[in-house]
């Protein structure tokens, strides 16, 4: 892979200079690829002024935006790594992630620049987004330069979102980025006719890898919002035509809710990309019936990808519980607790291999060394795969629990509570019972009107008795991390406070 065949925007600079190549729908600003193409280069003359070199690492605490996109195309063409942090932590762990990270600059919002105040330890050199962008849009002529990005360069530093123990930073290299494009490209069929809202944030891979990166791949047009409102995307969705979109089920979910979803038209809207967490069957009849739109399930990691596995349109109501078959430029594998292959329907461990998979974590070997063996990543996700080849999850390997000698993976229990029409939302986590050594317990949040005991009822009429939850809590709602993904760790806190009141 050459270095140019890397620099998309360069490229698209070339062909079509005066596309609009990313929208602003806070600011109301855009930029053309050509704009886009200009601005990088004025950045990377900033950086190498600043004495930044390849390798060096830029810390975000901002929000997404147009600045954002520009960051990337002068970090390619550097060398330099970004680090997008999560402007959601605590900032205790901020000071983790500053201290393991050791960025050389820190780039920031104005909404977050009180946080720097509490941070307690050294900071590089900081500067305000406004400020950037007025070093890439002053009237300065920089020359056109000879991009050498190379491939295995670090573009960027996620940490994962820690629901069960510290982040971990993966790198997300040139080739992943690369290769994740054409799997995403070449299932979705896009071109540079689409177009697609980001309303994910910056600081995990789905808000830069789903579609941002992808369709500036392929000289499409980027729409960009800094916070997800539900009746504001809808609207801006068909005001502009949108072909292309990824939401979270919970974001999903919010939309259908809104007073305006049964008034826009979404006709455009080819294909809506949805994971992170469980994607119901109602969910997908719902904008089915009432949109006739298509809610693609898949599977993705920040470690891989994330586009690892997609389900087809046309098979998601006859497979609706599956996360598809896996993408193109990848080699996967399920492996049992034995150390074999997996036979059909037999669960395992889902393990990957390919050019789209992380070279290892930031400053942890020994992570990278128990994560990547042979070059497979094992994911520590449980699969199952069906006589068709459709894959099915079934939760993390440090999710299934032994209850009474047998083997229970919550995300199976899970599905089929989410089955019982008294339920709007349910969980599964497995929690230590005198017993049996470990039984499940069920968070559930209800139908208006309905109560525990329709749940009950459901769930002894439908579950063999092993795999019945001993524990069913009902919740206003299902917490979840800062990317939407289901929060254990107030999970089991809700799991403590109810045990307490039944011993109290």
């Amino acid at each position: 892979m050459t270095t140019d065949t890397l620099d998309w925007i360069a490229k698209w600079a070339d062909y079509t200079p005066d596309k609009i190549a990313v929208t602003s729908y806070d600011s109301e600003e855009r930029y053309t690829y050509s704009q886009l193409d200009i601005y990088a280069n004025r950045l990377v003359e900033k950086f190498e002024s600043f004495g930044l070199q390849e390798g060096d690492r830029i810390a975000v605490l901002a929000e997404h935006s147009l600045h954002y996109i520009v960051l990337l195309s002068a970090c390619q063409r550097s060398g330099i790594i970004i680090v997008p942090l999560n402007y959601r932590l605590s900032i205790s762990d901020l000071n983790a992630l500053f201290i393991d990270s050791n960025p050389a600059l820190l780039l920031y919002s104005e909404t977050q620049k009180h946080k720097l105040e509490q941070l307690s330890v050294s900071l590089p050199r900081t500067i305000h987004l406004d400020r950037i962008k007025l070093y890439y849009q002053n009237e300065v002529v920089v020359k056109p330069r000879l991009s050498q990005i190379k491939e295995k360069n670090p573009i960027f530093i996620f940490y994962t979102s820690g629901t069960t123990g510290q982040p971990k930073g993966v790198i997300y290299t040139n080739k992943m980025m690369f290769w994740n494009s054409l799997n995403t490209s070449m299932q979705l069929g896009i071109t540079f006719r689409d177009s697609t809202i980001n309303t994910l944030p910056p600081y995990h891979t789905s808000g830069w890898n789903i579609f941002l990166t992808p369709l500036l791949h392929k000289g499409a047009h980027i729409g960009m919002v800094e916070k997800f409102d539900a009746e504001r995307v809808l609207c801006l969705l068909e005001l502009n035509r949108t072909t292309l979109f990824m939401a979270l089920p919970t974001m999903l979910a919010m939309m259908q809710k809104t007073e305006v979803f049964s008034r826009v038209n979404l006709d455009h809207l080819r294909f809506i990309i949805s994971g992170g967490e469980t994607v119901s069957p109602n969910l997908l009849k719902y904008w089915k019936e009432k949109k006739d739109i298509a809610i693609r399930p898949g599977y993705g990691l920040t470690e891989a990808g994330p586009s690892i596995t997609s389900l087809h349109h046309n098979i998601a109501m006859s497979k609706p519980d599956s996360i598809g078959k896996p993408n193109f430029y990848l080699k996967t594998k399920i492996v049992t607790s034995e150390g074999r292959k997996a036979r059909i329907n037999e669960v395992g461990e889902f393990c990957i291999k390919g050019d789209i998979v992380t070279s290892g974590y930031w400053n942890n070997s020994t992570e990278t060394n128990n994560k990547i063996k042979n070059g497979w990543l094992h994911t520590g996700d449980l699969v199952m795969k069906d006589k068709d080849g459709f894959l099915f999850l079934k939760g993390r390997k440090d999710d299934m629990y032994i209850s009474g000698g047998e083997n229970i993976h919550p995300q199976e229990i899970t599905n089929k509570i989410l089955a019982c029409n008294s339920v709007v939302k349910a969980t599964v986590l497995s929690v230590e019972d005198q017993v049996w050594g470990q039984c499940g317990a069920a968070f559930v949040v209800l139908k208006k009107g309905k109560t525990i005991d329709d749940v009950k009822a459901f769930i002894d009429k439908n579950m063999i008795s092993f795999k019945r939850p001993k524990h069913i809590i009902v919740l206003d709602d299902i917490p979840l991390t800062s990317v939407g993904k289901i929060s254990r760790k107030k999970l089991i806190k809700y799991y403590n406070d109810y045990k307490a009141k039944l011993q109290s």
